[in-house]
């Protein structure tokens, strides 16, 4: 079987799918006789927009380090311009691709693209077309080329073949829907997707397919949930198959797996887990031999850890594989700051190439952790942070800012403790409570003072709307009133804070993989002049 796994706009243009890049080995080595090619569309548009864009090449050459100084900052804060207008123009595409969905019309540049898009998908005559969501802002996209795709299809007398959507967000949609409002989608598969990918290339019969919800004849199907397949089953993702020069980074920067799920799976506001089965991981020898296998055969030197986050005793057997391994590498990770977190571990760790850690401090209020069921405390965090510093590790603090039942006094406390740790934090990010259905919070509005006003839409079409798990709510006053959520307001109060102590640090407004490359030193870029100076730079 002849099979196209595609990664849909919007994502970032540094961002290497590992979705597709982890299916493509598994259903080749589970089912003997099938070719699977990745298509990574995301990067194809924004390549794309860049293209007409009058400094689009010049950016392009700057994150791919072909000219200028890449981790210089000023350069880095003047190309950010450029990107910022790129970032509009493929919003803007986003739109037309909603506005495609519910009315079957759109402006040419985005029909250009959905063309070029549906035409790269049907060059390799597929008899599968599986398109992996991760993010909410793909379904636009998503659903669009599913559109086009069939409708191409149908011009072909005989053809077979078969558009399937899978991937996370999958998991956080009203699945039901998106098939009725979407017909030219022919299944979608919920849950961890190796093995419905396998079954479909295999000719399994759909109703026997676990994890598939599918239409027969005018209703739809849901079978039961997949199985949690043990990572000992699963081959290394293969990302040789993706164009990695042509992402917007100077080196390669590849995501990475060592475990699926939660270790804690207590924190009650939570919805990462809905799309995996269960925690699992990897042996610390198998998962540093992948990592070896990147930097012999593919010369990749920088990793981000996908997880949720990684035990510390795990960290430290990996860390002392990688050492022993003699491998020299610079990675990302994400940790929750527990006593266990010593020094000496985190010593360790930086040793053994972790360059950044992405820490889920949440408030600094004490009352609002217990309550979110967080597992850490105040005084442990600070030393965590202090101590993390201290071994050369960047810090970056991933807050939520107006969680339930915040109050002006635990606002106060969390600005004090911004103040307490700040020389110790690299960046922070700074996001508002969302509230998720199926979470604590959610089947337990009342008891927290907040109301529902209904799932949000992610797409129109066929005049149905297809919804997510993500709620729309208010929150209760003392009065009984609705009033609007806290979070922006508390975001608003840390932005004026934050005047006092200082702008916001580079790193937080560089992507992920670049921040990694800013905080390693392990990359010397070429030092070339800019194409053109900084002064006739618009806004």
């Amino acid at each position: 079987m002849r099979v196209v796994l595609v990664f849909p706009p919007r994502a970032s243009a540094t961002y290497v799918p590992l979705g597709i890049a982890s299916l493509a080995p598994f259903i080749e080595s589970s089912v003997p006789g099938t070719s699977v090619r990745l298509l990574d569309l995301n990067i194809a548009t924004w390549i794309r927009i860049a293209g007409v864009e009058p400094r689009g090449q010049d950016l392009m050459d700057f994150v791919r380090g072909k000219s200028g100084g890449f981790l210089d900052p000023g350069q880095t804060l003047f190309f950010k311009t450029v990107w910022d207008r790129l970032r509009k123009e493929m919003a803007a595409l986003c739109r037309q691709a909603e506005t495609f969905l519910a009315t079957g019309e759109a402006d040419l540049a985005f029909l250009s693209v959905l063309g070029s898009q549906t035409g790269q998908v049907l060059a390799f005559d597929p008899e599968l077309v599986g398109i992996s969501v991760l993010f909410p802002e793909q379904m636009p996209f998503a659903a669009a080329l599913a559109r086009t795709v069939r409708q191409a299809l149908t011009g072909k007398p005989g053809s077979r073949c078969r558009v399937v959507l899978g991937g996370a967000m999958m998991s956080a949609l009203q699945v039901h829907d998106l098939l009725t409002a979407v017909p030219e989608i022919d299944a979608v598969v919920c849950g961890e997707g190796e093995d419905a990918a396998a079954a479909l290339c295999a000719g399994v019969a759909w109703p026997d397919i676990a994890g598939l919800v599918f239409r027969q004849g005018d209703t739809i199907r849901t079978n039961p949930r997949s199985r949690t397949i043990s990572l000992k089953d699963l081959p290394a993702p293969d990302f040789s198959r993706l164009p990695l020069e042509a992402y917007f980074n100077p080196v390669p920067v590849l995501p990475v797996l060592f475990s699926r799920g939660c270790a804690w799976r207590k924190c009650r506001f939570c919805s990462h887990n809905f799309s995996f089965g269960g925690y699992r991981r990897k042996s610390a020898e198998v998962f540093v031999s992948e990592l070896a296998e990147y930097c012999k055969n593919m010369g990749v030197r920088h990793f981000y850890a996908a997880d949720e986050y990684i035990l510390p005793r795990d960290m430290d057997a990996i860390c002392e594989e990688i050492l022993a391994k003699g491998l020299s590498i610079s990675f990302h990770i994400l940790g929750k700051p527990t006593a266990d977190c010593t020094s000496g571990r985190l010593a360790l760790w930086s040793a053994a190439g972790c360059r950044w850690i992405g820490w889920g401090i949440e408030t600094g209020s004490q009352r609002l952790l217990d309550l979110v069921n967080k597992g850490t405390c105040i005084s442990d965090i600070k030393t965590v942070l202090r101590d993390s510093a201290a071994a050369n590790i960047s810090n970056l603090g991933l807050m939520i800012f107006g969680l339930p039942t915040s109050t002006d006094p635990d606002l106060e406390q969390t600005l004090t403790f911004l103040n307490d740790v700040y020389n110790d934090l690299e960046g922070l990010t700074t996001s508002t409570f969302v509230l998720f259905d199926n979470t604590h919070f959610a089947r337990n509005t009342c008891q927290y003072g907040l109301h529902s006003d209904g799932n949000t839409t992610v797409i129109h079409s066929n005049q149905i709307s297809v919804r997510t798990s993500r709620l729309v709510f208010r929150e209760r006053a003392f009065d009984g009133s609705l009033r609007v959520p806290r979070g922006a307001m508390e975001v608003s109060r840390w932005q004026q804070y934050r005047k006092w102590l200082g702008e916001a640090p580079l790193v937080e407004q560089l992507p992920p993989e670049h921040g990694l490359i800013h905080v390693s030193g392990q990359w010397s870029p070429v030092a070339l002049p800019l194409p053109f100076s900084s002064d006739s730079e618009t806004a």
